[in-house]
């Protein structure tokens, strides 16, 4: 990507305000797409020295992609921002994401874990990735229970699609080119990971979808125990995937009683996960995730379900007594309680 050419694209027209998270919380243009790619821009041209305070800002963002839908002159800023992070991650002391990167590029993922081994059956593969994998074992195998209803021969794909590295500043190219040769030979990848999802579709070859879509289509019947809840729609599914549906009709056919939030499908509020910000930027972080709480409960909600395991994590770990934060499919395969956490 030619870095120049792509933020001179911008008009400074300040369309991304509207729609940034992050503008909600801090008021500073700094925060918004339009102000991060004049800072790039003049970091790129020498106008401004290359300080902490300067860099950071490419860093203080959840790629959530509300400045891209809104942006009329069509600049696509989560791609301009992963090639800027790759550029300056070296001349920015960020110990963690050096390690996520180091981690996913010498042991296969940001965790620097074993994955259990894939399992290799019919042409039908579910992709768990990390996060359920490692932090949130009991997604991956509620997602792998609903499946196996419905597919007979299911293949379990445990590896890292490379999300790590395009948010954390890596460099991926090689690292999807040996994915690549894992991959081949199914007829279908099913994710739940909204991420591994986008990035699938995005840089492998593979037919892909998320799970919410694949439970759809095999023409599952779930149950769900009584519940007024509210969906939380992951950023990545809903504007990186356009997956928004899917979800609500799996959750109503189940009977769960859905209210929706004021921000929802491809509108919807990012929960402060995404990006890596949690990491650079916690107190920022928290913040986010409390409105999309505070959200909930105003609507009367006892719960808040997402199809995200990052979003899972990111809401239950600040969510109050008054609010419920459950993983739909752990739901959907019949579970009640909130997922037990690994680490």
């Amino acid at each position: 990507m030619k870095l120049k050419s792509a933020i001179r694209r911008c008009m400074r027209c300040g369309f991304c305000r509207a729609g940034c998270p992050l503008f909600r919380e801090t008021l500073s243009d700094g925060s918004t797409a339009r102000g991060k790619l004049q800072t790039l821009l003049a970091l790129l041209e020498g106008e401004i020295p290359a300080s902490r305070r300067a860099l950071l800002r490419l860093f203080e963002c959840t790629t959530c992609g509300a400045c891209s839908e809104l942006c009329p002159a069509g600049v696509r800023f989560e791609e301009v921002l992963e090639a800027a992070r790759r550029s300056f991650l070296r001349e920015l002391e960020l110990p963690v994401h050096e390690w996520m990167v180091e981690a996913t590029l010498s042991t296969g993922n940001p965790f620097a874990r074993e994955f259990e081994a894939s399992v290799r059956r019919g042409g039908t593969a579910f992709f768990p990735g990390c996060t359920s994998h490692f932090r949130v074992r009991e997604i991956e195998s509620s997602c792998i229970r609903l499946l196996e209803r419905y597919v007979k021969e299911l293949s379990v794909l445990r590896m890292c699609c490379g999300a790590p590295l395009l948010y954390f500043g890596g460099e991926a190219e090689e690292f999807f080119e040996r994915n690549m040769q894992l991959l081949e030979g199914f007829e279908l990848i099913v994710a739940h990971c909204p991420t591994c999802t986008k990035v699938l579709r995005e840089h492998y070859r593979v037919q892909v979808l998320h799970i919410s879509q694949a439970l759809l289509e095999l023409g599952t019947e779930p149950v769900a125990p009584a519940l007024r809840a509210a969906y939380h729609d992951p950023c990545h599914l809903a504007r990186g995937c356009g997956v928004v549906e899917e979800p609500r009709e799996l959750l109503l056919r189940a009977g769960v009683e859905l209210v929706e939030l004021e921000h929802s499908r491809r509108a919807t509020d990012c929960c402060g996960a995404g990006g890596g910000l949690p990491v650079s930027f916690p107190e920022l972080s928290a913040r986010l995730a409390a409105r999309r709480q505070a959200e909930a409960v105003s609507l009367g909600a006892g719960a808040l379900l997402t199809f995200c395991p990052t979003c899972y994590l990111h809401l239950s770990s600040t969510a109050g007594e008054s609010l419920r934060v459950l993983d739909a499919s752990v739901l959907l395969a019949g579970g009640v309680h909130e997922v037990r956490r690994e680490y």
